[in-house]
């Protein structure tokens, strides 16, 4: 079955999720080019560090070259995988689609604005409230009523782990299929909510290898963090038919059917 039939079949159907199988082939995907890997890695961290460090325009030159980037490993891993090509170049081809990644990254940090709102309102009037009056009293009861609501930020904190984990495919559908930003917004909800406690599972246990690559320093996490990435690729490779009949989708970007 192609690519172009997959994913509304996914949709429509479920699928398989095989966390194990994605994780073996996200390590023999590293396996393969470790040097190409790691060096786009540290590359990457220093671009991030260096963006958070520039005052005011850190965030929007973050939005900018964040989306491209965090493709980088999914795109060099297909063009390993599919043509051999090893290209430390195809870790920067996520450029290629900066249009709708960076349209895709605005509107998913609308929604979680939105989302946040009533949790601004009810954290910023408290505070306001308290500290305009000047009293100490008020100031320490204000403080005491937030902790209170502890309850409500672990709501929210579910509602915003849902939603990311529900979005997470969003800029593999805009590079692989061809999707824009809208679509591929809906499409990545569709098909991750299909087996959505086997995403999360997933990345909780990616959460897991980072966390072992943090606890063994630097070393670890230039190599966690391009095999959990590759294990991410391998999964909607396999769930989209990405790499199944490579006449329907024989390059980066082949257009297909919307969902």
């Amino acid at each position: 079955m192609s690519g172009r039939n997959m994913i509304p079949n996914a949709i429509s159907y479920g699928y398989e999720f095989k966390i194990s199988d994605y994780i073996s082939r996200g390590f023999k995907i590293f396996k393969d080019n470790p040097g190409g890997f790691i060096g786009f890695v540290i590359l990457f961290f220093i671009i991030s560090i260096v963006i958070q460090m520039i005052p005011l325009l850190g965030f929007l030159i973050a939005i900018i070259v964040s989306p491209p980037l965090s493709v980088g490993i999914a795109i060099a891993s297909h063009k390993q995988e599919n043509d051999g090509d090893m290209a430390f170049g195809n870790f920067f081809k996520g450029f290629d689609y900066i249009g709708q990644l960076i349209v895709a990254k605005i509107i998913m940090l609308v929604i979680y604005f939105i989302i946040a709102i009533p949790l601004i309102f009810m954290v910023g009037i408290e505070l306001i409230t308290s500290f305009a009056s000047g009293d100490p009293e008020a100031i320490i009861e204000s403080g005491q009523e937030l902790a209170k609501m502890g309850i409500w930020f672990l709501v929210f904190a579910m509602v915003f782990t849902y939603l990311a984990v529900c979005l997470r495919w969003t800029n593999y559908l805009i590079v692989f299929h061809k999707y824009e930003a809208v679509s591929a917004i809906k499409t990545s909800w569709q098909l991750v909510n299909k087996r959505w406690i086997w995403h999360f599972l997933f990345l909780l246990l990616c959460g897991l290898i980072m966390l072992a690559g943090f606890i063994a320093l630097l070393v670890g996490i230039v190599v966690a963090y391009p095999i959990i990435m590759a294990a991410d690729y391998a999964g909607y490779a396999d769930i989209t038919g990405l790499n199944q009949d490579n006449d329907d989708i024989n390059e980066l970007g082949t257009d297909v059917d919307l969902v």
